[in-house]
């Protein structure tokens, strides 16, 4: 652990000196949680590719401003927040578009068609548990899910303690069954 901390600060520091290999290092080293964060923010895949781009933009732009790279990765959380929200804000502005996605299911066969319903049903039923967590359960669930960070960096980056992160993704995870569980619960006795 000590080992690919001092890597990653080795990373950070040769970006910093503008070695493009490093920064692309850090970047695919830290994608995946970025991306769930992000998601956690935006809730819709295509706008968090945009945000992400726009994020990688701002990394490139502004890594020589880090002032303590041993502190790379909450400084690039909250570049990562502050892009999504941004972006969340801006994507509230622009006017409804048609969903692609569900014109071009339509025009495909029957079965498919219903087991592609059924299938984003699934989904959205996951979706809409993580999404209706209390944001301190749901930043934890979403960053633990979407990459491979470990509680200690999680707690870092949320300058946490790990015990906070652990009991927090307990909790997560328990809410999100019983939403799911009392959800397909309600649909039985709807029908």
């Amino acid at each position: 652990m000590v080992e690919k901390r001092q890597n990653e600060l080795a990373l950070v520091l040769e970006s910093q000196k503008g070695n493009k290999d490093a920064l692309q290092q850090l970047i695919i080293r830290n994608w995946a949680w970025v991306k769930g964060l992000v998601y956690n923010i935006i809730y819709n895949s295509s706008d968090v590719d945009d945000c992400l781009q726009d994020i990688c933009l701002k990394l490139i732009n502004k890594i020589d401003t880090l002032r303590e790279p041993e502190r790379f990765k909450p400084w690039l959380a909250v570049l990562a927040r502050r892009e999504a929200l941004r972006h969340r804000q801006q994507k509230s502005k622009r006017p409804l578009q048609l969903d692609e996605e569900l014109i071009e299911s339509k025009q495909g066969e029957k079965d498919e068609f219903f087991e592609n319903i059924i299938e984003k049903e699934k989904q959205s039923q996951i979706l809409m548990a993580i999404h209706s967590l209390p944001e301190k359960y749901r930043e934890v669930f979403i960053m633990q899910h979407s990459g491979d960070l470990t509680y200690n960096q999680i707690s870092e980056i949320l300058d946490v303690p790990v015990t906070t992160v652990q009991i927090r993704l307990v909790r997560a995870r328990k809410m999100v069954y019983e939403k799911i569980i009392n959800n397909d619960k309600d649909k039985v006795l709807e029908q």
